[in-house]
């Protein structure tokens, strides 16, 4: 993290629950087996003050142990945020299962992130089934695929309509949402009534990571003109650029950087956006940053006490989004994704 010149990382859970059957599918398992992840995030996260800040998971078994262990995660534990895992084999995220988790994550002001977890084994056509999905079609569209059926289903059930100020992070770009939008628009004119196209103006009020696989501008470009004002975070898949190490931190600031934005609406990428997300479940990287802290969380973007809150020119904090880093100094064995928050290289 220091050669990175990173500041804070938000931790992730992997893998999701849903990779082990066995486990997924009982009640007692899944609920245990989350309260062993949220325990060891939480140790974890409390041996390192200030770098990390984790994120709970969560057993989709039932609503009930999916209330019961956000209550503990959340209040209990301290943690910031939950992750729903999205896929063809997941619970649909407008089931009734997470109406709670919605409800509670918009009083708590606390972030949802949406991780797809398509499987290898799931064939990209029928005639192929007993050889799985082939060229990494599963992972390179398929996963974005998978995000923007979630982000879909999530908002055309309205989902924002009835949680206005709920927080939901659509990782990788908000998939393909950004780049599809005027196609969505015109297929739900054709096909669907006013009310479906009044929902699909929500889809804006997403929040998204830069993490577009190498050196992509013009991704970014069109997330920043398609989602509301301030919900484009800084983000990588890093440590998933295991062939050239650095290589997604790397691409990612230059992209910003070769956006040639005005420096307030650059440092809102790299800062901002994500400390105005996180609320006060952000201090303890205000603290570090010397900013001021807020005093409560709320969802309506209470400001710092003071009007402070300004990152200085010479340090900026940054978003990196990643995946499977591991937790070295935990007795736990998973692996993790990461939000960090970093003060980027140039190159």
């Amino acid at each position: 993290m220091d050669q990175a010149g990173v500041i804070c990382q938000i931790l992730i859970p992997l893998p999701w629950l849903e990779a082990c059957p066995a486990i997924w599918k009982d009640p007692k398992k899944a609920a245990e087996a989350c309260r062993i992840a949220n325990e060891d995030m939480t140790k974890f996260c409390a041996n390192n003050p200030g770098r990390f800040l984790g994120v709970a998971l969560l057993p989709t078994v039932s609503e009930v142990a999916l209330r019961q262990e956000y209550d503990h995660a959340i209040h209990k534990l301290g943690l910031i945020g939950s992750v729903i895992f999205v896929g063809p084999d997941e619970v649909p995220p407008d089931d009734a299962l997470f109406e709670s988790l919605y409800r509670e994550s918009q009083t708590n002001d606390t972030p949802i992130w949406l991780h797809p977890c398509r499987p290898q084994t799931l064939p990209d056509y029928t005639k192929y089934r007993d050889s799985g999905s082939m060229h990494a079609i599963w992972n390179s569209l398929g996963w974005v695929y998978d995000t923007s059926v979630a982000m879909v289903h999530i908002a055309l059930s309205g989902v924002l309509q009835r949680y206005p100020g709920l927080k939901i992070v659509g990782h990788h770009g908000g998939g393909m949402i950004p780049f599809f939008a005027e196609r969505f628009d015109v297929q739900l004119s054709n096909f669907d009534s006013d009310q479906q196209t009044k929902k699909f103006a929500d889809l804006r009020k997403f929040y998204c990571d830069t993490a577009t696989f190498g050196y992509q501008p013009m991704n970014i470009r069109q997330c920043l003109d398609f989602f509301e004002s301030g919900r484009v975070l800084y983000g990588t898949d890093t440590p998933m650029d295991m062939a050239s190490p650095g290589m997604f931190t790397e691409t990612a600031v230059r992209s910003i950087d070769d956006l040639s934005l005005e420096d307030a609406d650059r440092n809102a990428i790299y800062s901002g956006n994500v400390l105005q997300m996180l609320g006060a479940r952000g201090n303890a990287v205000r603290k570090l940053l010397g900013l001021v802290e807020l005093t409560e969380c709320t969802a309506d973007g209470q400001k710092p006490q003071g009007g402070g809150g300004s990152v200085a020119s010479d340090r900026h904090a940054t978003l990196l989004a990643a995946e499977a880093a591991k937790e070295e100094e935990s007795s736990s064995s998973s692996s993790l994704a990461s939000l960090t928050f970093s003060k980027p290289k140039r190159a």
